[in-house]
């Protein structure tokens, strides 16, 4: 993974990690939510704004039942089984925006949006917890504006596109590309679980 290491970020790679990973999986969630009451609405039998809305609330709530679970039970494992649990959350998402695009009843949306909040519930208390202790010393604050800037350019980027192509080739070519974008979120832990603890000592 070149791109980690070509980084311009004067941080540990853990952070430099953690910062990839969240673009690319912001940037995928940000392909497909900005409109997806549109899909709902236009696209799935029995859809509407309501409904739309519901099935965000079924995601949050999802989510925050799965964060007090994963942050009370998890929180000792080693940082290795910490990344394994957070690729797994990450495929999770991915699932989840595939099953979208091969969907068309509004009782399936709200399943698979709980499937959403599975896998952002599942790996975010350990992702974070992971990068708020390895934040290196003085430059926390530094640190967590590149991963908010980052993050939030590739999120306005990426609603642009997801408009575009939902507009001119469909949502199920848009559900479909936001899957295999999210699976590159995994991509940076996988190479740190091989490398980063060499790049540590080092």
């Amino acid at each position: 993974m070149y791109l980690i290491q070509s980084i311009r970020i004067k941080a540990n790679p853990y952070v430099k990690v953690f910062i990839l990973s969240e673009v690319f999986l912001w940037s995928a969630w940000n392909l497909v939510i900005p409109i997806f009451s549109v899909f709902i609405v236009n696209t799935i039998k029995g859809g509407s704004i309501e409904k739309a809305a519901y099935g965000f609330s079924i995601y949050l709530l999802t989510r925050v039942l799965t964060e007090l679970f994963s942050g009370k039970y998890f929180a000792k494992l080693s940082d290795t089984k910490k990344i394994h649990a957070i690729i797994v959350g990450n495929c999770v998402i991915s699932l989840a925006f595939l099953f979208f695009a091969f969907t068309a009843n509004i009782l399936w949306i709200f399943i698979f949006y709980a499937f959403l909040g599975l896998g952002m519930g599942f790996a975010a208390p350990l992702k974070f917890s992971l990068f708020s202790r390895h934040l290196d010393l003085n430059k926390e604050s530094s640190e967590w504006s590149v991963y908010d800037g980052l993050t939030f350019i590739g999120m306005a980027a990426s609603a642009s596109i997801g408009g575009y192509l939902a507009a001119n080739f469909g949502f199920k070519t848009l559900f479909i590309l936001s899957a295999i974008v999210n699976i590159f979120s995994s991509l940076p832990y996988i190479w740190y679980l091989k490398k980063g603890r060499y790049l540590q000592s080092n």
